[in-house]
């Protein structure tokens, strides 16, 4: 372990939606940049939440419009099929291509080196990864965040149970999805899965649909 730290004049921890675009400001200012991630580039929006969410969203508007198209005068054969496991990739692919490129951009950046591992803030200064220590007078937390599984819901530990994270990589269609909490999050996959062929049913606490 390494007690001989690396100098920068900044680090960022995480490259979810602001870092790469933080890291490209200081760079061009001229400043040395680590940024760290110690899961996927890109974090939550790339991976797990805006960019597979809204491939999903294209794939059952698709579908929807396939099961009206008799109202627009286009006659199909027979009713369409929905093949769960090409809609996945088609998501993982849009998904990954867009993490790439961020790989790519941060790789390129000049004054930017990209370390991958889990930071850990030692001093006000100074964050370890691995063996490694870096020193910089400027530290930004973009952590992003993850799913919240409400430990009020009595059962819950105890049934197998789907969050974002795992939505977006589901490679069939549930027959009957439930989902608790009527949140602009919860409705778009609600409206998702009705329209790829799943039973939906809508649990919301509250005396309205989007509370907030």
């Amino acid at each position: 372990m390494s007690d001989s730290p690396e100098i920068f004049d900044a680090i960022i921890i995480g490259t979810g939606q602001a870092g790469p675009s933080l890291a490209g400001r200081l760079t061009q200012a001229g400043m040395t940049v680590a940024i760290i991630e110690r899961h996927q580039v890109g974090g939550t929006c790339v991976n797990v939440g805006c960019t597979p969410t809204k491939a999903l969203v294209a794939n059952a508007y698709a579908a929807h419009l396939t099961a009206r198209a008799a109202d627009y005068g286009v006659m199909l054969p027979g009713p369409a099929r929905i093949d769960m496991a090409r809609v996945s990739a088609r998501v993982a692919e849009i998904s990954g291509k867009s993490r790439t490129g961020l790989e790519g951009w941060l790789g390129g950046m000049q004054g930017c080196t990209l370390i991958r591992g889990h930071a850990r803030l030692e001093s006000p200064r100074t964050v370890r990864v691995g063996d490694r220590l870096l020193r910089a007078n400027k530290i930004f937390l973009n952590v992003g965040g993850r799913a919240l599984a409400p430990k009020e819901i009595g059962g819950l530990a105890e049934v197998p149970y789907l969050t974002n994270t795992n939505m977006v990589a589901m490679t069939e269609v549930p027959g009957h999805l439930i989902v608790i909490g009527g949140s602009y999050v919860g409705l778009e996959f609600a409206q998702v899965f009705r329209r790829l062929g799943a039973q939906v049913t809508v649990v919301e606490r509250g005396q309205h649909l989007i509370a907030r």
